[in-house]
């Protein structure tokens, strides 16, 4: 039998005519009893980790709710692993099968060509022809042999990042995703028209149909990829001085915003904060950075590296303008590119130019 306790009959005969104040009391507690029930029996649903990312006690560690599981990473379980063939004895190599058309890896063998052209074609979503079979359009073969080179490129000249010596490295599904175009690449904006250049050419827009934009629908400068990651211009802004007396116009302030928003596009392609780089008490002081910031740095170099040797060039060939790389290429919402898979594993072709 439920017992009340006495000071809720003393308070009934003081207001016998309110009944909802110990109502919504009684219900309060008891809602809050099941809540903390809940809690205890099945675990807290909004409980998270922390990566630490600079010294301790001030705060630097990036925070992540342990229900969005930090771990997974929806594009490496989709990832489609094609392991090499046993080739038969007296199997002719790729060169001697197709003859001299083959735009790469004419001295592997016939069978494992053939699994390398299936994974390759799996990879970026779209049939791939690594030769010449009469059909073969020649701008997609240069563009196909460009790739490959893009990614042994990778792979050996940037080993340092992509630590492709480590088990880990890129091939053709790092980038691609299982699509043709990468969906983490972008493509220089542009002005509105030709009415509108300078300042007002590449603010206040909104990019349809570009996911990962760098402005990320607000009104940054859209241009902030193609000056700070085609064209090499300095990623960074420090000015003591007062802007005051500035009009908007000026270029410190919309170099300030470029940056601002590279900064914003970094953090979401691999889903960290500000403190993942920076101690935020001194934005301007590169002796208090994390680690991970000379990382940051040196996967921007290879970023303007990549556009400006491969990737701007190659619009030559495509006849329009090349889609360019930067940090979401890759990383795609992750920190590690799915979570860190050895990416050449079965395919060291991919990591090693060819003679």
């Amino acid at each position: 039998m439920l017992k009340f306790p006495k000071w809720f009959f003393k308070w009934s005969e003081e207001n016998p005519t309110d009944l909802m104040g110990p109502a919504v009391l009684v219900g309060t507690v008891a809602g809050a009893v099941a809540v903390a029930s809940i809690i205890v029996a099945f675990g807290n649903p909004n409980k998270t980790v922390d990566m630490q990312t600079g010294p301790r006690g001030i705060g630097m560690q990036v925070s992540k709710f342990v229900k969005d599981n930090p771990q997974f990473d929806v594009y490496e379980a989709q990832y489609q692993v094609f392991d090499r063939v046993e080739a038969p004895e007296g199997t002719p190599t790729a060169a001697e099968a197709y003859g001299d058309s083959v735009i790469a890896f004419g001295d592997m063998d016939q069978a494992n060509f053939d699994q390398l052209t299936k994974a390759m074609s799996a990879w970026v979503g779209e049939d791939v022809v690594l030769y010449d079979d009469g059909s073969a359009d020649p701008a997609k073969l240069a563009i196909t042999k460009d790739c490959i080179e893009a990614t042994q490129y990778l792979n050996d000249s940037w080993d340092t990042h992509n630590l492709a010596f480590d088990g880990r490295g890129v091939n053709c599904y790092t980038c691609h995703r299982g699509q043709p175009t990468p969906p983490g690449a972008w493509v220089k904006s542009g002005n509105v028209n030709s009415a509108m250049e300078s300042w007002s050419g590449v603010q206040n827009r909104l990019m349809v149909g570009r996911k990962y934009t760098d402005s990320q629908f607000t009104l940054l400068p859209v241009d902030a990829l193609e000056k700070l990651l085609l064209d090499g211009e300095t990623i960074k802004v420090t000015d003591t001085e007062s802007r005051v007396d500035q009009q908007p116009g000026d270029p410190t302030w919309q170099n300030a915003e470029r940056t601002f928003s590279l900064m914003n596009q970094q953090a979401n392609a691999l889903n960290v904060g500000c403190v993942y780089c920076h101690n935020t008490r001194a934005f301007y002081d590169p002796t208090q950075v994390t680690p991970q910031w000379s990382v940051t740095t040196m996967a921007q170099q290879m970023s303007i590296d990549m556009n400006q040797t491969l990737y701007e060039p190659r619009s030559e060939v495509l006849g329009h303008e090349s889609a360019k790389i930067d940090c979401m290429t890759c990383h795609m919402g992750v920190i590690s590119p799915l979570i860190g898979k050895d990416m050449v594993a079965e395919w060291p072709e991919l990591a090693t130019p060819a003679e």
